[in-house]
């Protein structure tokens, strides 16, 4: 859980705490298990009263292991994204229009785990990549391109020019190969 105390701030009108957060989450727990997090989320903003709404306002910072969409190696990526929530502890303040704007909570606790990791989700890459350069398997073999060139013959033949590549070996006095 990540939870912050807000007595004091939902107590007094137009009052502000900063926050300064790092705890270890199980994003598994909060329904998140793509997010493989590599140590504490970590939290910096402030909660502020505008009545009546609790809005929570900063940034979250997670370290997480993903594999790379090219050469399917485990890499750690740091993301960083911004959090602007709004909560209430009034269920007349919540209209059917902010029922997925405005969080509820109860009592003098609100847990944002749910919010940073729903962020940091939100900044996973589409297609994560070890390094912007990287350069895959090998179609053929599943050789790590990375680490060393493969062997394979890669002539991308194209079917439907297979008996012209045959004639213009034939022109040049070669012996054409056999079709598949």
């Amino acid at each position: 859980f990540m939870l912050i105390n807000v007595t004091k701030v939902k107590s007094t009108a137009q009052s502000s705490e900063r926050l300064n957060l790092a705890e270890v989450v199980d994003a598994a727990a909060y329904g998140y298990p793509e997010l493989a997090l590599q140590g504490p989320v970590q939290f910096v903003g402030q909660v502020e009263n505008a009545a009546p709404f609790l809005e929570l306002h900063g940034q979250v910072t997670g370290c997480l292991r993903l594999t790379c969409a090219r050469c399917l190696a485990q890499f750690e990526l740091t993301l960083q994204a911004e959090i602007a929530e709004a909560y209430t502890n009034k269920p007349e303040a919540m209209s059917e229009d902010d029922e997925y704007a405005v969080s509820f909570f109860e009592g003098d606790e609100i847990d944002i785990a749910p919010a940073l990791l729903q962020a940091l989700l939100l900044e996973l890459p589409m297609q994560p990549l070890c390094r912007p350069d990287c350069k895959g398997l090998c179609p053929d073999c599943g050789a790590d391109l990375n680490q060393q060139p493969c062997t394979c013959n890669h002539q991308d033949i194209d079917i439907r020019f297979s008996k012209l590549q045959a004639l213009l070996q034939e022109m040049q006095g070669q012996q054409p190969e056999k079709e598949v």
